[in-house]
């Protein structure tokens, strides 16, 4: 099964799935290809591949990407293969954050297949607060927080809306969903 989580950047997307990860060996999450620096610690994650843009974009032109676009100053997708090893596991439930456009195009390709999607609503005033500590820039900020309304327009598209105040009440709900649905 896939588990999908979108919400606007600083909705603490990523770190729900760590705690995830930490609490049930029963998820894994599949990799995405994005081009920006990594983050502090974000290599030993596992979370990404981190590629250069002239990969990036021979990737692309090898068809090797079910979805990507450009992002934030940056290129980032989803690989075949990844996305395969994903579908074809029987043992885990896989877990990902991607954007409310990439989540459609899943469930499209998972129609008929164990999929949930899941939409982190956080107010704006704490998303900025959330990407100023983790060194967001000034310029970085606006721009992400420039595509919320955008974002937050598609959260009729999800199964599940949580409001990520408390993040183990959060990864509760998403378990408590998951189980209970699948």
């Amino acid at each position: 099964m896939l588990v999908i989580l979108s919400g606007v950047s600083g909705s603490g997307k990523n770190t729900v799935i760590e705690e995830i990860l930490k609490s049930r060996k029963d998820f894994k999450v599949f990799r995405s290809a994005i081009t920006r620096k990594p983050r502090e610690g974000e290599e030993q994650k596992g979370f990404y591949i981190f590629l250069s843009e002239k990969d990036f974009l021979k990737k692309v032109e090898e068809g090797a990407l079910f979805e990507y676009e450009f992002l934030h100053n940056s290129y980032r997708g989803i690989l075949k293969e990844e996305l395969e090893k994903a579908r074809q596991d029987k043992q885990h439930h896989y877990i990902r954050d991607i954007d409310v456009k990439g989540n459609q195009k899943l469930r499209k390709y998972f129609e008929g297949k164990a999929i949930a999607s899941i939409f982190l609503e956080v107010d704006d005033k704490e998303l900025e607060t959330r990407l100023k500590n983790r060194g967001e820039s000034d310029e970085q900020i606006k721009l992400r927080l420039s595509r919320a309304p955008m974002e937050r327009s598609y959260k009729k598209d999800y199964d599940l809306v949580i409001e990520n105040k408390n993040l183990k009440q959060t990864v509760k709900k998403i378990l408590d969903f998951v189980d209970g649905r699948f």
